[in-house]
């Protein structure tokens, strides 16, 4: 009988290249962080104009003018808060 070998080898790491580290590690680039802070910012203007299409009385065929109005509403929080 004979004995079967099992070979790990590890990839090496690319020149440049990022890590793949998971979700709320100190490892992450300006990629992945600008990836995150685009995906919050797309649930909070998803989330307003939700409320918006609420407010409406749930009237279909404005979810474009929904989503443009909870992106100004959030823009006009933003620059208040920073004021």
């Amino acid at each position: 009988m004979s004995k079967e070998t099992t070979v790990s080898r590890a990839t090496p790491a690319m020149p440049g290249a990022t890590s793949h580290a998971g979700p709320g590690s100190e490892n992450t680039g300006p990629a992945e962080q600008a990836a995150r802070r685009a995906e919050a910012h797309r649930g909070r203007v998803a989330q307003r104009a939700y409320e918006l299409y609420e407010q409406r009385g749930r009237q279909e065929g404005r979810a474009l003018d929904d989503w443009l109005n909870a992106e100004r509403y959030l823009l006009g929080s933003a620059i208040q808060g920073q004021a």
